[in-house]
């Protein structure tokens, strides 16, 4: 029993080794451009409904910290909009990260509109292509809604 004990504890800990390992090799590094896309669902106060397109870009700064872009073209209530939304993220571990987001180019507004935040997982499934489930607060500012999102982007 206690060599059986003991093979388990090696086995265990190798396998941590290699869990670890992998995503201490695809952490986000200073200099690495991610662009992609993602899909939100959203449960808001008033049930309106929405279809987005957004596309994101960002750019790491620093090791763990980016910057970047959402570009979101949607229809909503059979209104059209398009919206630039500059974001930050910052990564607590290598996978679990914190980003805020908010409105400054509208379809009809120019300035800050909403603030949205968010604590996402940055899973890789190799080196280049990462997926990112979020749990949002969706629009903190005015008729605050929480969601989710599904991400994926490439490191170009």
């Amino acid at each position: 029993i206690n060599s059986i004990k003991s093979f388990m504890k090696k086995i265990l800990l190798s396998l941590m080794f290699v869990f670890g390992a992998t995503f201490a090799a695809n952490a986000q590094s200073s200099g690495d451009l991610f662009v992609g896309g993602n899909s939100n669902l959203n449960l808001g106060i008033t049930p309106d409904f929405s279809l987005d397109l957004p596309v994101t870009a960002d750019y790491f700064i620093m090791d763990g910290l980016s910057v970047g872009a959402e570009v979101t073209v949607g229809l909503a209530g059979g209104n059209f909009s398009a919206d630039i939304h500059p974001r930050v993220s910052y990564f607590v571990t290598d996978e679990i990260f914190a980003m805020v987001k908010a409105g400054a180019v509208g379809t009809t507004t120019v300035g800050l509109g909403s603030v949205d935040a968010g604590v996402g997982y940055w899973y890789s499934l190799s080196d280049n292509v990462v997926v990112a489930p979020m749990v949002n607060l969706t629009n903190v500012t005015e008729s605050l809604s929480i969601g989710a999102s599904m991400g994926i982007t490439v490191k170009l």
